[in-house]
């Protein structure tokens, strides 16, 4: 259990620490960041949504799960046009820095579980060692 904190902890600290130092997965993320404003705000500004909507509308589109089934669609031509540029893009930047996080977890995880091993091996050597 200390074990899974521990480890949710770290992924948060890692991701943290990669959008610092790498220069490619922050660029990717202030792109997607970008890209989640311009939909948030073009549903808000042109098709009549609340802010938050129109940011759940953009979210939930960029995460392809989008409600456009359920009458949140765009309400005019032009708003059915972006949309369909807007999943596009916002889809491909979304997949991206999703695979980019997740090859930061996994090693994260690598790490962690080949520290506890060691951790593990130590305890177990040097309770060898005082028994001799």
């Amino acid at each position: 259990m200390i074990a899974s904190v521990l480890l949710l902890f770290k992924f948060i600290i890692d991701i943290v620490r990669r959008l610092i130092y790498d220069k490619y997965y922050r660029s990717l993320g202030f792109v997607l960041l970008l890209v989640l404003i311009a939909g948030t705000l073009f549903y808000w500004m042109t098709q009549g949504r609340t802010f938050i909507e129109a940011l759940g509308f953009s979210a939930a589109t960029m995460a392809m799960n989008s409600p456009y089934g359920i009458g949140w669609g765009p309400s005019s031509y032009f708003g059915v046009v972006f949309h369909i540029i807007y999943m596009f893009i916002s889809v491909g930047i979304f997949i991206l820095f999703v695979l980019e996080t997740g090859k930061t977890m996994v090693k994260t995880y690598d790490d962690f579980n080949k520290a506890l091993e060691e951790k593990k091996e130590r305890k177990a050597n040097k309770l060898a060692d005082s028994k001799k």
